[in-house]
């Protein structure tokens, strides 16, 4: 035999090694075998009972599933990133899954689709209610504390025909049309207290109060509101005027209009009166007392400098290009500008919060054509991120807390093992792996531990 043959004998081997015979009958195999441990926490929170007393609108004596369940496998489905309702169908026919639910059957694609198009409108306001009873329980096992709220909008794509979406700025796709949904998270701790699906055409400013309103009415009464943070797309007098006749306390990046940059200029030409104070070998501040043209009020403006590196050391620069500019206006006298300055900075993490949104729960997918759908889909989202917020923080190891949920399913989540064993007797079995054992030790002791607290908070 030469070695042509004999090679050609060694692959055949190889492929009759590694082309085995498939059977589908293990009802044990599961694709998302750590999602046990969020079941838990979400019994011990009550979130079926939530769901059920939180949502009126009841289906057909006869259906399979009722309204609480589907909204519950929505929930599951979108922590475990089957956001996309093709993708439900993986999660559907996971038997591990089922195990963990302790069903049977669990809802199509077409059963989730029917019920969004079924609710009514009055469900919109329920949801909400629902997100706000979830932040309530998690703010009864915390201390009272203040807290700060970051505010902002993100332009979502349309590319379908969905009911008003609309033609506006688009920084990515010019000339598309485009929902803008509006985020209000708690600095610190990202819970979402609110979100909206707005036409595209919609400035950032549009409704803000309104909206703002709401995002206050979320919060639990053991936080109190010191702050919010907002970007320049909020800067306007009527914002201002209701902060500060409320007694709330406000960091707001400046749009540059002409009379702002006039303040600037008048600020430049003053300099025995207007002190540049170097924060960095880059940056530097100051600040200034005025009203704006049809202001009501005077207010204070932190100003702060940018010096402008040139490219090429050689390069010529004029006076008047070596700094660029910008403003944060606020009712805040106690700190220094700074302080203001390095407070508006943290608004940054609400840029962090959208992408995690986005990318981890598929805030930038709406693929209904029905407004209402589509918006309903969205709060379900809203508290499934939540849900999840909560246990990252309550159960989780502080070492990974930090970590964003597309890795989290990485790591954790989007893990395969087996449900072994019956009724009480049951257990997990995975493969060898030192990260996962020690985070599932952790998270083990941590259940109990929560247990505990939440019985207190129920008794």
């Amino acid at each position: 035999m030469n070695s042509l043959q004999q090679n050609q004998k060694n692959l055949k081997k190889k492929i009759r090694f590694l082309n085995m015979k498939a059977k589908f009958n293990d009802t044990k195999v599961t694709s998302v075998a750590t999602f046990s441990y969020v079941e838990s926490f979400k019994q011990i929170i009550g979130l079926p009972t939530i769901l059920e007393k939180g949502v009126t609108y009841k289906k057909a004596a006869n259906s399979t599933f009722n309204t609480a369940e589907i909204i519950e496998y929505m929930i599951d489905a979108n922590i475990l990133g089957f956001s996309r309702f093709m993708h439900i169908e993986t999660l559907r026919n996971d038997e591990g899954y089922k195990k963990f639910k302790g069903v049977d059957k669990l809802p199509s694609e077409k059963v989730c689709r029917d019920l969004l198009k079924a609710l009514p409108t009055e469900t919109l306001e329920e949801l909400r209610t629902i997100n706000k009873k979830i932040l309530d329980l998690k703010s009864s096992t915390e201390d009272v504390r203040e807290v700060c709220i970051n505010i902002d909008d993100t332009v979502i794509t349309i590319f379908g025909n969905q009911e008003e979406s609309g033609i506006g700025y688009n920084p990515r796709y010019n000339g598309r049309p485009s929902f803008k949904e509006k985020v209000g998270f708690i600095s610190g701790t990202d819970e979402l207290l609110n979100v909206t699906l707005e036409n595209g055409r919609h400035h950032s400013n549009y409704k803000f109060l309104d909206f703002f309103k709401i995002c206050v009415n979320q919060l639990p009464s053991r936080y109190i509101l010191k702050r919010v943070r907002l970007d320049r797309g909020f800067f306007d007098e009527e914002n201002f005027l209701y902060f500060e006749d409320n007694g709330i306390e406000y960091v707001v990046k400046c749009k540059m209009y002409s009379t702002v940059k006039m303040i600037i200029d008048f600020i430049n030409n003053n300099s025995k009166d207007y002190i540049w104070h170097d924060i960095s070998s880059t940056l530097s501040v100051t600040e200034i007392t005025v009203p704006l043209p049809k202001w009501q009020r005077a207010r204070r403006f932190v100003i702060i400098r940018e010096k402008i590196i040139p490219k090429n050391m050689n390069q010529l620069m004029f006076e008047e290009c070596k700094y660029k500019y910008q403003a944060i206006v606020t009712n805040i006298d106690y700190l220094t500008p700074e302080e203001i300055f390095q407070d508006y900075n943290q608004r940054c993490d609400v840029e962090n919060n959208i992408d995690e949104i986005k990318e981890g729960y598929a805030f930038s997918e709406n693929s209904l054509v029905n407004h209402k759908c589509n918006e309903l889909y969205l709060l379900i989202k809203m508290i499934a991120y939540n849900i999840h917020n909560w246990f990252k923080q309550a159960i989780m190891p502080k070492e990974i807390q930090h970590h964003e949920i597309s890795t989290l399913r990485r790591i954790f989540y989007r893990v395969c093992g087996n449900v072994c064993g019956s009724k009480y007797y049951r257990y997990l079995s995975f493969s060898n792996n030192c990260l996962l054992e020690k985070i599932i030790t952790y998270i083990q002791k941590q259940i109990n531990v929560f247990s505990r607290k939440m019985i207190a908070v129920y008794t």
